[in-house]
């Protein structure tokens, strides 16, 4: 097993409490989505737009359109088209149900702590690498919510559903990447591993569920056992939509926090890159939830700073360099606050009912993308670097 020597010493260390899966991880760090990246690198020959022609007709189902698509891709599509044996669609109502009660927290979770868990890995890298962190970072953070969105819209992971071709495209983008990078020569895999790898693809499903669930529930959150189970169910589902290998794929939430553990603890300390990210995250919040006085922007960072400290920790928030806000009592206090606004619920269902609407009123706005196609067109990226690539 070749060991990119970014990652030497936090595996080793790894490894003496969880070898088999410090090794699992490791293994993954050189391996990216051997069956896509065939897929991508058998359609060099056509135009962008014949490119994103053939995904589109394919993604929505047009019978006419997918027939002149090369067969390389149309096998692809055909293999996805079946969900794994183990997705049971009746299993997602509870997780659906429990995140649109909550979204104005779980979307905390994920802008506070989520997103900026996984920019400490190495993948900060790739993306630091194209350009997408300050000027593209409200679009990241805007498509990163409606992928969410979708997947806990009830039939959204229905091949054909929006979720369902949400996790496709955000497949086809990171085979492009990995293409684009290994052609650019500007990657160093025998320190790094591949781009976007599996590893940290695993990683990112493993977190984005059962870290955010984890986070929400300290925020105030209260979810039931079955509905802890039907959130991961989903975000399984979407994980393998998105080419995350069965050998870093979690079964459930334990197992899923567990590989969160050790891939961090496989990692090597912060980049800069990760600290530049981290911060451009917690700076492009405001804006993705339409704050544009500058004033403003500035008392919602700072919240969003102080959040992020209170769910990180002090000694991840220093490493990051964040601001040094004080914590004490903040989660406690939220909670305390949401346990109000539950109790005002129970007593007025029609608050309740307007409480719901807002949330979702707010997470709608948050995805909303600022150009004319709704911000997700089926382009693949003709360039690593943002600003030398088309729109995608």
């Amino acid at each position: 097993m070749r060991i990119p020597s970014s990652y030497a010493a936090g595996y080793e260390k790894a490894r003496v409490s969880t070898p088999e899966l410090a090794d699992r991880y490791m293994r993954h760090t050189m391996i990216g989505d051997p069956v896509l990246d065939d897929v991508i690198r058998s359609l060099e020959d056509l135009s962008p737009e014949q490119v994103e022609e053939h995904i589109s007709a394919l993604l929505h189902g047009d019978v006419n359109g997918s027939r002149r698509a090369p067969e390389s891709l149309r096998r692809f599509f055909r293999d996805i088209e079946t969900l794994p044996d183990w997705y049971r669609d009746k299993n997602v109502l509870p997780g659906c149900n429990v995140f649109h009660k909550h979204s104005d927290l779980f979307l905390t979770a994920f802008v506070a702590s989520v997103i900026i868990r996984g920019f400490t890995t190495l993948i900060s890298l790739s993306f630091f690498a194209t350009g997408r962190v300050i000027d593209y970072g409200v679009r990241r953070l805007r498509q990163n919510i409606a992928h969410l969105l979708e997947i806990m819209l009830p039939g959204g992971l229905d091949p054909r559903g929006d979720g369902w071709r949400l996790s496709i495209r955000i497949r086809l983008v990171h085979a492009q990447i990995r293409k684009l990078f290994a052609e650019s020569g500007e990657w160093n895999t025998a320190a790094h591993g591949i781009p976007l790898s599996s590893a940290h693809i695993g990683y990112a499903a493993a977190s984005f569920s059962a870290m955010m669930l984890r986070e929400a529930m300290r925020l105030g959150v209260r979810a039931t056992a079955e509905e802890r189970a039907s959130f991961m169910h989903i975000w399984r589902c979407s994980a393998w939509l998105m080419g995350v290998p069965d050998a870093m794929l979690f079964r459930n939430e334990k197992d899923a926090l567990e590989i969160v553990r050790v891939s961090l603890a496989c990692e090597p300390p912060y980049e800069d890159e990760s600290i530049v990210m981290a911060n451009a995250l917690i700076n492009s919040a405001p804006i993705v939830i339409g704050i544009t006085d500058k004033r403003a922007r500035a008392k919602v960072a700072k919240l969003g700073y102080r959040l992020a400290r209170a769910l990180l920790g002090h000694d991840t928030a220093d490493r990051l360099r964040f601001p040094k806000y004080a914590t004490l009592g903040l989660l406690p206090y939220l909670r305390t606050m949401r346990r109000l606004r539950h109790f005002m619920r129970r007593s007025s269902p029609r608050a309740s009912s307007s409480m719901r609407l807002t949330n979702f009123g707010a997470l709608l706005d948050a995805t909303v993308l600022e150009d004319s196609s709704g911000g997700f067109s089926y382009n693949l990226p003709d360039h690593y670097v943002a600003d030398r690539a088309a729109k995608w």
